[in-house]
């Protein structure tokens, strides 16, 4: 399970000043992390993944290919909660022409092939974008803030800005991390996004 808030962001200094904040760095901080993301993400020629509210998803983060289906998402308020189910690919070949069958072991697996079967997938969205992320510890939970700035590449031709703050939770105590996010929303006036990036790129 994923859950994790969206936030637009038309201001990216934003995230310098959450690192800097002596409040945040009271919680326990890491270092800033930078890292050159590239996605491309697969459906059906007719689209069943999309009707059915599921992403399929090959990740190069720097060198390394990460698949990930993502499913039963509920949002509100831009809070996003969804499963997730995540592999590491070792074949970068695998990212140009994937399928349905390396899930086979996980219930991802049976969300895909009852969305679509054994349909060919084809190459839909295309992404780039840079992260820069920091993991904050407050001693009850352990939550990633991550700043994203990129392009949505539509293969029809348009390109959609990729421009927001993301604070996903990793463990612990939830109430703890809603805290988190509530405080950082308030004291920077952040506005809610309850689009993902895949959604957007289609509106």
């Amino acid at each position: 399970m994923e859950t994790e808030f969206k936030y637009n962001l038309t201001d990216t200094s934003i995230f310098d000043q959450i690192v800097e904040n002596a409040e945040i760095n009271k919680m326990g901080l890491e270092a800033v992390e930078t890292i050159s993301m590239h996605a491309t993400y697969f459906d059906t020629p007719d689209m069943d993944f999309r009707r059915k509210g599921i992403a399929y998803r090959i990740r190069q983060e720097d060198e390394r290919y990460t698949a990930t289906i993502k499913w039963d998402v509920n949002v509100s308020e831009g809070l996003h909660r969804r499963e997730e189910f995540n592999l590491v690919v070792n074949d970068e070949r695998f990212a140009e022409n994937p399928d349905i069958k390396l899930f086979i072991s996980s219930d991802a697996y049976d969300v895909l092939y009852e969305a679509a079967g054994e349909k060919k997938l084809i190459k839909t969205i295309d992404m780039d974008y840079e992260r820069k992320q920091i993991k904050v510890d407050t001693g009850k939970s352990i939550s990633c803030i991550s700043l994203d700035t990129g392009f949505i590449h539509h293969y029809d031709g348009h390109s959609v800005p990729i421009c927001e703050l993301e604070i996903e939770w990793y463990y612990g105590d939830e109430a703890d991390f809603m805290a988190l996010a509530e405080l950082i929303r308030n004291k920077y006036s952040l506005e809610t996004e309850d689009r993902s990036k895949l959604q957007r790129a289609y509106h």
